[in-house]
């Protein structure tokens, strides 16, 4: 179970960017300016969301913490840094979608 139960998850440091979900990969922009195409087996990897991060153990302390009996063990919930990339992911899918929409329904176009 994850530790954030609301839907605004804190923002990673900007290590990396979600860029959206293709053919059941997520699209992922690190500080290289590489793009990533992982797939949820290879984000539920701790070693992949450590190199997302940075290796900034302390900031996913501190925003995923591991709960057990509801005090925090000193360590990250990975499935919660996980699903928290996942959801910008397709936040990042859905709109750009809905831009390309807007940007083809412009003034005087017609589809």
């Amino acid at each position: 179970m994850t530790t954030h139960q609301d839907h605004t998850a804190p923002t990673p440091p900007r290590l990396f960017r979600a860029a959206g979900v293709q053919v059941r990969r997520y699209l992922i922009v690190d500080t290289t300016g590489q793009t990533r195409f992982l797939t949820a087996h290879q984000l539920s990897s701790r070693r992949m969301l450590l190199s997302l991060h940075a290796g900034n153990k302390d900031w996913l302390i501190r925003h995923y913490p591991r709960m057990v009996d509801g005090k925090p063990t000193g360590d990250w919930d990975d499935t919660a840094v996980a699903d928290a990339i996942k959801r910008q992911a397709i936040f990042a899918t859905y709109h750009l979608g809905l831009e390309a929409h807007a940007q083809l329904r412009q003034k005087g176009l017609r589809a």
